[in-house]
């Protein structure tokens, strides 16, 4: 009689709350939100936040009204694992669509996509959220739900095909506890040489390239999820049909895993009744289906509401250099004039910045540049390729690196261009040649003010046949490491062979901190 009690006549239809076994309509709702989502960063990543923004809500609503019924025990062990099958989607299709958005331009030395940072928090949490429901369901799987445990030995754990007991599937470690963080990581002074070789297998030909650049930078770090880092981890590709497509499939194939697993998951585990067959379009997480589809019809069809729309020219932009730059604050602020007078060099210089300019295209782009080392007059000359419109707007923003490293404010100011009003289009029946346009001094803008003891200088122009790079080295260099990518495409029809290699070798230096030096001296 015992062995007969300890027999599951049927896992319990208790999660009424949260709905997904209340009918496929809000499972399909699901789907479809994930899957129109990963379409709309495809098709216009700058519309795709809005749907990204509903999808998290919905994420969050589900996680929170699962650790409600967790807590009241009023959810069973088939529920918990149904949940968490159906979070992995809007945790990978947010992860495909924050690494899409985020990701910085292909071209080297090249702008870095700005968003805002909530939206990439609000995502981390819920991934968060995400693996620690997940894991918790792990760990109290034996006595989780309301029904009895000889119901929780009975649910089986669909894991990609396989179905597997859900209390037998795998024991906790340590390395589900790790770290999900990305440091911040203040800018670095590193100048790139980058040597390539091209061997032409038709011709016989060799040819070899060699130009020194500056690294992209991020001025700020963020935070990512763990399904984003694994997607930094898997292998790169450089064609145009891998950057298309090559990730969408990926993250296309990881979903379609997510999605089967859930349905045999309800499928394949004996109920007290029949899963619910209705569609329940009265469900709210269907009406959130409408937000990634009016961003798409937004994106492809009032393009042109508006009016005739201009198309985008791709312009390299220098920044060239800074004069007259102070510090917003120093830790000798407090000194008297006459006593800083009879201060050691080496500490009168410490009130010089080591300014950085970060540069602003349209707010969506971002470019920084190197630290000049304790100087009120930098000299970068970094230059970048950005594609602008008509009405583009270029912001120079310049930072103070001491300051940021002292907890000090570290803005010193900015100041604003437009770059239709420098070089507009050539007139009807003009030549479209190469435009140039200098501009000299611009004085910085500070707490609302002007401050024409501080300017900076730049140029536009419209050459862009020669991929920007450092026209100067400095020549105090350390080499830290070198990077060898190697690309072969060849085709052969007998006795002919046709294709080319390409080694590139990337040589990372390091640019001593000058300060640094002038203590050791």
């Amino acid at each position: 009689m015992a062995s007969i009690d300890r027999i599951c006549e049927g896992i319990s239809r208790s999660l009424k709350l949260i709905c997904l076994r209340e009918g496929p309509g809000v499972r399909i709702a699901l789907y479809l939100q994930s899957l129109l989502s990963v379409i709309l960063v495809r098709v216009s990543p700058k519309d795709a936040p809005g749907a990204y923004w509903s999808m998290t809500s919905t994420a969050i609503s589900l996680i929170i009204a699962s650790v409600i019924t967790s807590a009241q025990r009023k959810i069973s062990l088939l529920d918990a694992i149904v949940v968490v099958y159906v979070l992995l989607l809007p945790v990978l299709t947010s992860a495909f669509g924050l690494s899409e958005m985020l990701e910085p331009s292909q071209r080297k030395g090249g702008t870095h996509p700005v968003h805002s940072p909530l939206l990439v928090i609000a995502n981390w949490m819920r991934s968060a959220l995400t693996y620690a429901f997940a894991l918790y369901v792990w760990i109290a799987a034996p006595t989780l739900g309301s029904g009895p445990p000889e119901c929780n030995e009975a649910t089986r754990l669909i894991f990609f095909g396989e179905s597997l007991p859900a209390l037998a599937s795998g024991a906790f470690s340590d390395i589900a506890s790790q770290a999900l963080l990305q440091p911040k990581e203040r800018p670095k002074n590193e100048v790139l040489q980058e040597c390539v070789t091209v061997v032409d297998f038709a011709t016989g030909d060799t040819t070899d390239t060699s130009r020194f650049m500056q690294p992209r930078q991020i001025f700020y770090g963020t935070i990512k999820g763990m399904t984003d880092r694994i997607l930094t981890w898997l292998p790169s590709g450089t064609e145009r049909w891998y950057r298309l497509y090559g990730r969408t499939a990926l993250i296309g194939l990881l979903a379609s895993c997510a999605i089967i697993m859930t349905e045999l998951e309800l499928l394949l585990n004996k109920l007290e009744v029949n899963v619910n067959r209705e569609w329940g379009f009265g469900q709210i997480l269907l009406l959130l289906t409408l937000s990634p589809l009016l961003s798409l019809y937004e994106s492809i069809l009032s393009r042109n509401s508006t009016g005739p729309t201009t198309e985008t020219r791709l312009i390299r932009f220098y920044i060239r250099r800074a004069k007259g730059l102070q510090r917003p604050r120093t830790e000798f602020d407090a000194y008297l004039p006459d006593i800083m007078d009879r201060l050691p060099e080496v500490l009168r210089k410490a009130q010089t910045p080591s300014p950085f300019a970060v540069v602003t295209i349209d707010e969506r782009e971002m470019y920084t540049s190197r630290v000049e080392e304790s100087t009120c007059d930098p000299d970068w000359d970094e230059s970048f390729d950005v594609r602008v419109g008509d009405l583009s707007t270029i912001v120079v923003r310049v930072f103070d690196r001491k300051c940021i490293d002292q907890g000090l404010p570290e803005f010193i100011g900015f100041a604003t261009l437009l770059p239709f009003a420098l070089m507009p289009p050539p007139s009807k029946g003009g030549e479209q040649g190469v435009q140039e346009a200098h501009v000299k001094d611009v004085p910085l803008v500070r707490e609302g003010k002007t401050v024409p003891a501080m300017a900076v200088s730049f140029s536009l122009s419209t050459d862009t046949r020669v991929p920007p790079g450092l026209p100067a080295v400095p020549q105090e260099v350390e080499l830290q490491e070198m990077h060898i990518r190697r690309r072969v495409a060849t085709a052969q029809l007998g006795d002919r062979k046709w294709g080319r290699k390409k080694d590139t070798r990337t040589y990372v230096y390091n640019v001593p901190d000058q300060n640094a030096l002038d203590f050791k001296l």
